[in-house]
């Protein structure tokens, strides 16, 4: 008895979990290597898209007839919502750059296509 290992039933159940994962990856591997399995399988994905794509349809006019923000919706809000920030850090850093010329005591540069306009009054403009 000495020679023996003594039982142990974790080990036992590793070399049953090896011997049943390889036989499971065998087995798996013969089915989707064969040609029936690929043209079921790509049947049945065809008609889950069609299935969602029916269902995401209904949904979207059923939010529509409630009056409510489809996902597409919200999400082209989120774009627009994402363009207008951008604009808003744009204005921001001219802001800054303006603030920074003041404090610096230099002149803002004047708008090249406002500065060639006349005033616009009624009085004719002054002849030099």
């Amino acid at each position: 008895m000495s020679d023996q290992e003594p039982l142990n039933p974790v080990r036992l159940w590793r070399e049953w979990f090896v011997k049943s994962e390889k036989a499971w990856s065998q087995a798996m591997t013969e089915m989707m290597g064969d040609e029936r399995f690929s043209k079921g399988m790509g049947r049945y994905m065809q008609e889950a898209l069609h299935t969602h794509r029916m269902f995401s349809e209904s949904m979207a006019q059923y939010l529509a007839n409630l009056n409510l923000p489809s996902r597409q919706d919200v999400l082209d809000v989120n774009d627009r919502l994402g363009q207008v920030e951008d604009a808003l850090a744009a204005v921001q850093v001219e802001l800054r750059e303006l603030r920074m010329r003041l404090a610096q005591g230099v002149a803002p540069a004047a708008p090249t296509a406002g500065a060639t306009k006349p005033a616009r009054t009624r009085q004719p403009p002054e002849q030099t």
